[in-house]
């Protein structure tokens, strides 16, 4: 049974960890993995949106498989080697620049709850149990992934789920702006079927172009020192011909076709 899943339809490619009878525990071979899928993902012009979900209802994932630790995570350098995989398969699907979508049911914790916050959206069924135990196991979490906690939810939220190892129910999850939307575990499927064919038919330049902005706000919250590309980017759509095409649909009252051009 192949660990990773990767079908593609209707522009939306879907990406399933598919270790159910584990949880969709994540080995380090898979991290492996999952930075070389979104590289081959990127570069797919066919693909508009990407959903990364865990086989079954139980669980996206419980996270790392810790049945390696002992021989892949024994001391320091070992440690060093894994944790950059594991950094190197998330800053891949963060820089996506096609939408992603994390479809989560059931457990969604430690590195499988960082897979998750490292894409776009989290779309969630009423059985999702989201969290970070890592003090059960005495194990750290990376600056980078704790950025990205603290960019996602804060740093009090953040502090709370690390120092308690508590669990959060799918409902508090999207209170604390965890989760983006909740959904039955019965519709989840079809809800974010719905979504991702209204998604495909965006502007992928405006899609691609927003998310590269938000990032830059990030590092540069003041807006100062913007280079002249990240000053030029809200501008240089309006030369596009997807812009051109956005104009001609909508006073031909017509829906547009773009072509990320």
């Amino acid at each position: 049974m192949e660990p990773i899943l990767l079908s593609k339809a209707n522009r939306v490619a879907t990406l399933t960890i598919n270790r159910p009878a584990q949880h969709n525990a994540i080995t380090l071979e898979m991290w492996r993995s999952l930075a070389e899928i979104a590289t081959r993902l990127e570069q797919d012009t066919d693909v508009r949106v990407v959903v990364v979900q865990g086989a079954g209802d139980e669980a996206f994932s419980v996270g790392g498989d810790i049945s390696e630790f002992s021989a892949q995570r024994s001391d320091p350098w070992q440690a060093k080697i894994y944790n950059g995989k594991v950094e190197l398969a998330l800053k891949s699907i963060a820089r996506l620049s096609k939408p992603t979508i994390a479809l989560v049911k059931g457990y969604c914790m430690g590195g499988g709850c960082m897979l998750a916050t490292h894409c776009d959206l989290r779309i969630s069924a009423d059985n999702a149990i989201f969290g970070m135990p890592v003090a059960q196991l005495s194990t750290l979490v990376g600056y980078r992934e704790l950025q990205r906690f603290v960019h996602l939810i804060g740093l009090g939220v953040t502090l709370d789920l690390l120092l308690t190892a508590r669990l959060i129910q799918a409902d508090e999850a999207q209170a604390i702006g965890l989760s983006s939307q909740v959904h039955p575990l019965a519709e989840i499927n079809t809800r974010v079927d719905e979504m991702t064919a209204q998604m495909v038919d965006l502007a992928p330049l405006a899609q691609r172009w927003h998310k590269q902005m938000l990032q830059t706000l990030l590092r540069k919250p003041d807006l100062h020192d913007l280079t002249p590309e990240e000053g030029m980017l809200p501008d240089v759509i309006y030369d596009s011909e997807d812009y051109a095409e956005g104009v001609r649909a909508f006073l031909g009252k017509r829906p547009p076709v773009f072509r990320g051009k």
